[in-house]
């Protein structure tokens, strides 16, 4: 279903080491922003076969997004040298420079140098597509590009690091 989800980038670039003000440290984590339509994102998840998908869509209006964004970055860091890919797709407007800075700002704090895209669509748009109303939502795709799971309103890291580990036959760390 969802696996129909990449990307051929478009749009602007955006890389920022560290937060405004702050001079950037070796240990520092450049972060992109990439602007994208949804069939782009199909097309880039699609780009990752074989390897385990993650895709986090959230927003900063999203409290619950915001919260959860730690254990993505956890789940991230504790898998990424194993198979796992994550992207990290806001739905806040993308037209918006208020918007623009908020999401740099947030996955600069977050340490989010996964692959982050800002979703060129509209609500009506992305709602029909991904069958939500908003976020926080989670696709998990196993190495053959298949959905696993779909995570939405409650986000369960626990369950999701169960899965991921599976799928990689990885032994816990």
């Amino acid at each position: 279903m969802f696996r129909s989800l990449a990307l051929s980038l478009w749009g602007i670039t955006l890389t920022c080491p560290s937060l405004p003000g702050q001079a950037p440290t070796s240990s520092a984590r450049a972060v992109t922003v990439r602007e994208a339509r949804y069939e782009q994102l199909v097309e880039r998840v699609n780009s990752w076969h074989g390897q385990v998908v993650l895709v986090n869509f959230w927003a900063t209006y999203c409290l619950p997004c915001k919260r959860e964004f730690p254990h993505l970055i956890r789940t991230w860091n504790r898998f990424r040298t194993k198979g796992l890919v994550v992207l990290t797709v806001s739905l806040d407007d993308p037209d918006s420079p208020e918007s623009q800075q908020r999401i740099r700002q947030f996955l600069v704090s977050q340490q989010a140098d996964t692959e982050n895209y800002v979703l060129r669509e509209k609500p009506e748009v992305w709602q029909v597509k991904l069958k939500i109303d908003g976020p926080p939502c989670l696709f998990l795709f196993d190495q053959r590009g298949r959905l696993i799971k779909k995570y939405h309103e409650h986000v369960d890291f626990e369950d999701i690091d169960k899965r991921i580990e599976t799928l990689l036959q990885v032994s816990g760390d």
